[in-house]
C-alpha cells in the first residue's frame, strides 16, 4: 500500500464530495449562488478531476500492462463498466422515482449511450485504458520519446476535437493527458525533481497565471483550453510534490473508487432530509453532507465487498470463491 498515493486519492475524494454537496451550479447540489463557498467549489475544478485521473494513471504505471491482453481488458469490462451499468442504471431509476432531485435522467433509450452524471468517468476512462493498451501492446509509450509524442497528440486532441460526447468519448478527450501524465510518475525517473523548492514555486506561480488569465473561478469552466491543462497539470505536480501521509485522508483514499461511485446517493439523501425537516444552515448541509458523502460508500463498501455478486456489480471486485478482490 503506497500511502502517500492513498492520501492524495483521499485529497481527491474530498474535494469531489464537497463538490456535489455544494453543486456544479446554482441549479444542483444546494443551489448555492454566489459568496465565498460558490467561488470555492468553482475554484476547485482546476484540480479536482485532474487529480482524479492523474492518480489513475500514476497506480496504472505502478502495475501496468503485462502481455496478457484477454486479462487486461476483461478486468477493466468488469471493473469499469459492470458498476457504471448496475450502479448508474440505479442512480438514473432513484432520480426518476425520488421526489426532491435536482435534475433526471432522459431519455431512456439513450441511458448510457448518452453518459449518466458522474458515471461518464468510468465509461471515458474505459476507452482511456482502450487506448493504453494499444500502445502498450506496441512498445510505443516505453521510451522517453515515444511517450512524449503520445502526450503530445492526446494535448492537440484535448484542445482541437470536441462534440463526441456520446458513449464518453469526448470525456476520454478530456481525461487522457492527465492519465499520460501521471503515468510519466511512476515510468519515469522524475519525482526527485519535483523535490526542489524552485520547482514547487515555478508550479505555483504557473498555476497562478493560468487562474488569473481565465479570471475568476466560474461554475463549469471551459476545460479544454491551454490554461485550464497548464493549471490542472500544475497543481496534479505540485500535490504530488507537497504530498505527506495523513492518515485520515489515507484511510479515506482506500475507498476511492466506492466513494466515486455511491457518495451521490448518500449526499442526496442528506439534502432530501435535512429539506424535509426544514434545516437550511448551510454549514450543517456542508458538514453533513460531506460526512455521510464520505462515510456511506466506506460502510458499503466494507459490506459489499464480502459477498461475491454484489461486489461484483456494485464495485466491479472479481467473481470469486471466498472474498472478492479488485483485481
Amino acid at each position: 500500500m503506497n500511502l502517500p498515493i492513498e492520501t492524495l486519492r483521499g485529497l481527491a475524494c474530498l474535494l469531489l464530495v464537497l463538490y456535489h454537496v455544494i453543486g456544479a451550479d446554482a441549479s444542483l447540489g444546494l443551489r448555492v449562488e454566489d459568496g465565498p463557498v460558490r467561488w470555492l467549489n468553482d475554484g476547485l475544478a482546476y484540480l479536482r478531476m485532474p487529480l482524479f485521473t492523474f492518480l489513475s494513471g500514476l497506480v496504472y504505471g505502478l502495475r501496468p500492462f503485462a502481455g496478457n491482453s484477454r486479462a487486461f481488458l476483461v478486468g477493466k469490462v468488469r471493473r469499469l463498466l459492470i458498476p457504471m451499468l448496475f450502479v448508474g442504471t440505479l442512480f438514473a431509476v432513484l432520480q426518476a422515482l425520488i421526489p426532491g432531485t435536482n435534475s433526471a435522467v432522459g431519455p431512456w433509450y439513450l441511458l448510457h449511450i448518452r453518459p449518466v452524471a458522474h458515471f461518464w468517468f468510468l465509461e471515458s476512462l474505459f476507452w482511456v485504458f482502450l487506448v493504453i493498451w494499444l500502445l502498450e501492446r506496441w512498445n510505443l509509450i516505453r521510451e522517453v520519446k515515444g511517450y512524449l509524442l503520445a502526450l503530445t497528440l492526446a494535448c492537440a486532441l484535448y484542445l482541437t476535437v470536441r462534440g463526441w460526447f456520446m458513449l464518453g468519448i469526448e470525456g476520454a478527450i478530456y481525461l487522457m493527458p492527465y492519465f499520460l501524465f501521471g503515468l510519466a510518475f511512476s515510468r519515469f525517473p522524475l519525482k526527485p525533481y519535483l523535490t526542489s523548492a524552485w520547482v514547487r514555486w515555478g508550479l505555483l506561480m504557473l498555476a497562478a497565471v493560468a487562474v488569473i488569465s481565465m479570471g475568476m473561478p466560474v461554475s463549469n469552466p471551459d476545460r479544454r483550453t491551454v490554461a485550464m491543462l497548464a493549471v490542472g497539470m500544475s497543481l496534479c505536480m505540485l500535490s504530488l510534490s507537497l504530498v505527506r501521509v495523513v492518515p485520515g485522508l489515507a484511510a479515506i483514499g482506500r475507498h476511492s473508487y466506492a466513494i466515486y461511485l455511491f457518495h451521490v446517493f448518500f449526499t442526496a439523501a442528506v439534502r432530501i432530509a435535512l429539506n424535509l425537516v426544514h434545516i437550511k444552515l448551510l454549514p450543517i448541509d456542508i458538514l453533513l453532507g460531506l460526512a455521510i458523502g464520505l462515510a456511506g460508500p466506506i460502510v458499503l463498501d466494507r459490506i459489499a465487498s464480502r459477498f461475491k455478486w454484489p461486489a461484483l456489480l456494485l464495485l466491479g471486485k472479481a467473481l470469486k470463491t471466498g472474498k472478492a478482490t479488485s483485481r
